[in-house]
């Protein structure tokens, strides 16, 4: 998944916990998707700020 496609699921997932739409049974599961999102989203952001860092030290 693509960190633009894991940031719109965190959106939709936020928007729904907001409105009250996700149905209680579902609340953990939906946390424990949204933990897993969120790092991975961190986890491409730290790549690719490192590649950057290689790009930059390479000059």
């Amino acid at each position: 998944m693509t960190y633009e496609e894991s940031i719109k699921q965190l959106e939709t997932l936020a928007q729904q916990m907001e409105r009250g739409e996700l149905p209680i049974d579902s609340l953990a599961a939906k946390l424990r998707e949204a933990q897993q999102l969120i790092a991975s989203c961190r986890q491409q952001l730290l790549d690719a700020d490192e590649q950057v860092q290689k790009i930059l030290g390479e000059d």
